[in-house]
């Protein structure tokens, strides 16, 4: 199996729902030419003031609402660029 190399990660088009000590990022990316593929995280502001990244863990039903307003978008993302591989 090949290593990482972020250099073949491409982002296609991020969704940021900001909160106040972070954000849940909605991400779609393609790896190397790769299908693109949605990914789901978390940004959280650290005792320290630098930022982290987590799992989203259970989403809140305002977040549910985010994703339930972009999910027709990410899915022409994904979508149309699936078609071009």
């Amino acid at each position: 199996m090949s290593v990482y190399d972020e250099k073949k990660d491409k982002l296609i088009k991020l969704f940021e729902m900001k909160k106040e000590n972070g954000s849940l990022l909605f991400s779609v990316f393609s790896y190397d030419g790769g299908n693109p593929k949605l990914q789901i995280s978390r940004m959280y502001k650290k005792k320290d003031g630098s930022f982290g990244y987590s799992s989203p863990g259970r989403m809140s039903n305002e977040e549910n609402l985010f994703l339930k307003d972009n999910i027709d978008e990410i899915l022409k993302l994904t979508n149309e660029n699936f078609s071009k591989g």
